[in-house]
C-alpha cells in the first residue's frame, strides 16, 4: 500500500482542523469510557451500568474502541487503509451509540450523562469525518456516482453497528454467570443493605437486619453489599459473594459467622473460613475470580450509584418506578422506615 504524505506543521489550515478536532473527540470519548469503566456517574449510570456489550462493561469496550480509533487517527494521514478504517470504525460506532441512546430512552428510562458524552464524542467525530469527505469530493470535482458510493459505504458501516449493538447489548441478569440477590427476585423493588465488616455502627445493626429479613425478603429482591470503608472488608468480598451465589438457604446464617470471624481476623484465608462455616454443613468452594470481579462491580456500582457516603446504609430502588430512598445510620434503618420506602419508591 502506498504511502501517503504525512501529518506535518506545513499542513494547511483546513487539514490541521479536522484531525485537531479528531483528537478532542477521541480523548474526550476515551476520558469518559474510564469514568464509566470507575463508574464515576451519577445515579441514572447505576441503571445503564446493568448492561453489557457481550459480555464486557461498556467502559472496558468504549477503552479500546477509542484506543483503537486513536491509533488509526494517527495512520489515516500516512496510509490509505487506515483512512477507510478510520471511517469505517466511526460511522459503525455511530450506530451502534444510535442504539444505546434508543435503550436508554425506552428500555432503561433515564439518561446517563456519561454515555450522552461517549455518543456525543462519537457523533462529532462523525460529523466532522462527513464535512471532510464531502470538501474532499468538491475539490477534487467529484462525482454524483461518487458521493453515492461514500454514502452507501457510511451507511453500511453505520448498519453493521447498529446491528452488532442489537445482538451485544443485553442486561447483565441475561448475561451474568451469577446471581447475587434474594429474597423476592423478581420483584421489581430491590432493597440493598449496605455494610462494611469492621464498621462499629455495621456490627450493632446486623442482629436488626437478622430479625427483618425474612419480612423484607417477602415483599423485595435483596441485595448485601460490601462497602470497604476499612480496606480489610475486601478480604471478605470474596466469601461473602459466594455464599450468596451458592447458599441462599443459608446465607443468614453464614454471615452471622463471617461476621465472628471478622472480630478474630482482618485477613481470613480459605482454612479459617471453612473452619468458621463448617458446623452449618457448608463446604467452602474454589474461589471463581471471575465470578468475585462481577460481584465486586456490582456492590461498586451500586454505592456510588446511589451516592451512599457511609455505613450502615439501606437503598431501597425501584427499577419500574425509576425511583430511590436512602437510609443512613442505625436511626434510620427499621422494618418501619425500610416497609415504607418500599411502598414510596413504588407509587
Amino acid at each position: 500500500m502506498e504511502a501517503r504524505a504525512s501529518f506535518s506543521p506545513s499542513c494547511s489550515f483546513s487539514a490541521v482542523v479536522p484531525n485537531v478536532l479528531y483528537l478532542l473527540a477521541i480523548c474526550a470519548g476515551m476520558m469518559l469510557s474510564v469514568m464509566s469503566l470507575l463508574h464515576i456517574c451519577s445515579d441514572a449510570c447505576s441503571e445503564a451500568a446493568k448492561f453489557s456489550f457481550f459480555g464486557a462493561a461498556f467502559g472496558w469496550f468504549g477503552t479500546a474502541f477509542f484506543s483503537a480509533l486513536l491509533l488509526t487517527l494517527y495512520l489515516k494521514n500516512k496510509y490509505s487503509w487506515a483512512d477507510v478504517l478510520f471511517a469505517l470504525l466511526l460511522f459503525a460506532a455511530a450506530g451502534a451509540e444510535s442504539r444505546l441512546i434508543w435503550l436508554q430512552k425506552y428500555v432503561i428510562g433515564v439518561w446517563c450523562p456519561t454515555c450522552l458524552g461517549i455518543a456525543a464524542a462519537v457523533f462529532a467525530a462523525g460529523g466532522i469525518l462527513l464535512w471532510e469527505k464531502i470538501r474532499s469530493l468538491r475539490a477534487g470535482g467529484g462525482t454524483m456516482r461518487d458521493y453515492l458510493k461514500r454514502a452507501s459505504i457510511m451507511l453500511a458501516a453505520f448498519a453493521v453497528g447498529l446491528t452488532v449493538a442489537v445482538l451485544g447489548v443485553n442486561k447483565e441478569a441475561e448475561s451474568a454467570v451469577i446471581n447475587p440477590f434474594l429474597g423476592k427476585t423478581d420483584s421489581a423493588v430491590t432493597v440493598y443493605f449496605i455494610s462494611d465488616w469492621f464498621c462499629p455502627g455495621c456490627r450493632k445493626i446486623e442482629p436488626d437486619i437478622e430479625r427483618m429479613y425474612p419480612d423484607v425478603a417477602k415483599m423485595a429482591k435483596v441485595g448485601f453489599i460490601d462497602y470497604p470503608i476499612h480496606p480489610e472488608t475486601s478480604n471478605f468480598t470474596p466469601y461473602n459473594l459466594q455464599f450468596l451465589v451458592y447458599e441462599k438457604d443459608k446465607y443468614i446464617k453464614l454471615r452471622k459467622a463471617l461476621e465472628g470471624l471478622a472480630l478474630k481476623t482482618k485477613a481470613p484465608g480459605p482454612d479459617d473460613v471453612q473452619a468458621a462455616v463448617a458446623p452449618l454443613g457448608v463446604k467452602l468452594r474454589q474461589i471463581n475470580y471471575a465470578d468475585v470481579l462481577y460481584g465486586m462491580q456490582l456492590n461498586l456500582t451500586t454505592y456510588r450509584g446511589y451516592g451512599v457516603k457511609s455505613t450502615p446504609s439501606v437503598v431501597v430502588a425501584n427499577g419500574k418506578t425509576n425511583k430511590s430512598k436512602v437510609l443512613e445510620g442505625t436511626g434510620q434503618i427499621t422494618w418501619q422506615a425500610i416497609r415504607s420506602a418500599i411502598t414510596e419508591v413504588s407509587k
